[in-house]
């Protein structure tokens, strides 16, 4: 019998935040960065670069610097880099220099104040987090007149076009594209493939990859499916279009 498990993980490319200054006990880590803020091997067509500095074995505070105007646009914070635990006060500015995002955090969870402006300085959104809610329902939202507008979610995830859009019915997709490879089978080739892709900002998927690898012909199965999915409904960050990263896991065993 054939077994063929999908377990779905999604999470936006955008947000975390800074840890409490202590001694650096490991050097800062440069790292270049494209357009998508992808690591590059090198400068070269570089559009950000990134600075981080650990404060002990897992705690670190993320600089990143836009290499066309030396500006830094954000400033992020990890009780645990590795794992992406967000801690502490974090930042994002617009490129000529003006605060855009306003975060807080404890260990993971939203805490304090969300702010968000529009370009011209104008306050667009204010959400009061606390430890005990995940949102005390305080939030407001204004045009860039200073109007008071109807509150909409801060983060949105892309929508799927075909069935519920939720996240099972990207599942359902990638599930029936996938046929299990005679050779694979021949070969008692097993395991879990974890496949990433990016939904961009305007609702194409894109960057494929696989993440971990099982055989080439499992992995050629599952990058396959991923190929076939539909367009999104792109994902949304305080109302706007945003890219959003995707990870699938895809377990193949023969019982």
């Amino acid at each position: 019998m054939l077994k063929l498990c999908i377990v779905f993980v999604a999470q936006c490319l955008l947000f975390a935040a800074p840890a409490a200054a202590q001694q650096h006990i490991l050097p800062p880590k440069l790292d270049f960065l494209d357009s998508m803020r992808r690591v590059l091997p090198g400068d070269v067509g570089a559009h950000y670069r990134r600075e981080t500095e650990y404060t002990d074995s897992v705690a670190a505070t993320v600089k990143t610097y836009s290499v066309a105007t030396g500006k830094l646009t954000s400033q992020q914070g990890f009780a645990n880099l590795r794992k992406g635990v967000p801690n502490g006060v974090s930042e994002w500015w617009y490129p000529a220099g003006q605060l855009h995002i306003h975060e807080e955090y404890a260990l993971g969870r939203r805490v304090g104040e969300l702010r968000t402006y529009y370009p011209s300085g104008q306050l667009k959104r204010r959400e009061v987090y606390n430890l005990k809610d995940d949102f005390n329902s305080t939030g407001e939202c204004f045009a860039e007149s200073g109007q008071s507008v109807p509150f909409y979610k801060f983060e949105q995830m892309p929508v799927y076009s075909v069935g519920d859009g939720g996240s099972q019915a990207i599942v359902a997709a990638v599930q029936r594209g996938i046929k299990y490879p005679w050779a694979a089978l021949k070969a008692g080739c097993t395991g879990k493939v974890v496949v990433s892709f990016n939904v961009t900002a305007l609702g194409e998927v894109a960057d494929i990859r696989i993440v971990q690898s099982v055989c080439p012909a499992v992995d050629e199965a599952v990058l396959s499916a991923v190929r076939k999915l539909k367009s999104f409904k792109p994902g949304l960050q305080d109302g706007q279009p945003v890219a959003v990263a995707f990870s699938v896991p895809v377990t193949f065993a023969i019982n």
